[in-house]
């Protein structure tokens, strides 16, 4: 999994505190700005040679499963993307998002069960949230855009489900919980929902 030429105007960097607030704010650029961040995803496609990309920026050379076929399915998507309002952190989803993150990091675990078998819903529950909660987690990658171009690229995934959640007008709210992991170096977890906390919207709105 992993996830920019022309006369293409890009916002600037996203210059954050932290990785999770960092996060965050990239995922805020895709989606109110998806055909800039498409302008972003061009770039990175000249750094493909078959199916491995090298960043020397970023100091990543990486074996994709699908080269450049994913970069374009995902340009193509973006562009016929309407803007979307920014996600709003919301402090329990946060949480629930970093409680997972440390928790997978010092087992090397992946997937979105804790070791009890709790789900991303349950997580946030015990937070004194809800269970409406939709979850997103990025291995091995170690700055805001990475993260969250392994999102929306989704090499690898058939059905792009990690780009659909992002893209999905309804989720208005978003918690980001990142940390070391013992086998891909970095774990960053994505909490959504259509509420702050992953309760029921007032109203079933």
């Amino acid at each position: 999994m992993l996830a920019i030429a022309g006369a293409v105007v890009v916002a600037a960097p996203v210059v954050a505190a932290s990785l999770p607030d960092g996060v965050l704010a990239e995922l805020n650029f895709a989606r109110t700005q998806p055909q800039n961040y498409a302008g972003a995803l061009r770039a990175y496609r000249q750094k493909f040679r078959g199916n491995v990309v090298e960043d020397r920026r970023e100091g990543v050379s990486a074996e994709t499963a699908e080269g450049v076929r994913a970069v374009d399915d995902a340009i193509a998507f973006l562009e016929r993307q309407g803007p979307l309002p920014p996600l709003s952190r919301g402090d329990v989803l946060a949480v629930s998002a970093r409680d997972h993150a440390a928790a997978q990091g010092k087992r090397g675990d992946v997937g979105h069960l804790s070791a009890d078998g709790a789900t991303p819903g349950q997580r946030a529950v015990r937070r004194g949230g809800g269970i409406y909660v939709s979850e997103t987690i990025s291995y091995g990658s170690a700055t805001p855009v990475s993260v969250v171009r392994q999102f929306i690229v989704d090499d690898g995934v058939a059905d792009r489900s990690h780009r659909r959640l992002i893209f999905t007008p309804k989720m208005r709210f978003a918690g980001v919980g990142c940390g070391k992991h013992r086998m891909f170096g970095t774990v960053c977890v994505v909490d959504f929902s259509a509420s702050r906390d992953g309760k029921p919207v007032a109203g079933g709105r």
